[in-house]
């Protein structure tokens, strides 16, 4: 192992705040969680991915 492959604080948290945002975990409660005074901290977490706007998408109804 190199130390650019090391496991560290940083990137565990990183990994934490995005598997809770990507379960849908209320992004206040996120906040909360990792010690965010803003909102906004948070929020970087919470960018969509491509399958995010896909499904988004699919939920779309047309008349026809």
């Amino acid at each position: 192992m190199t130390p650019d492959d090391a496991t560290t604080a940083h990137i565990l948290r990183h990994t934490l705040a995005t598997t809770l945002v990507r379960s849908k975990t209320d992004l206040v409660l996120v906040a909360e969680i990792l010690g965010h005074a803003r909102l906004e901290t948070t929020r970087r977490y919470s960018l969509p991915s491509d399958k995010d706007k896909e499904d988004a998408l699919k939920l779309i109804t047309t008349d026809g």
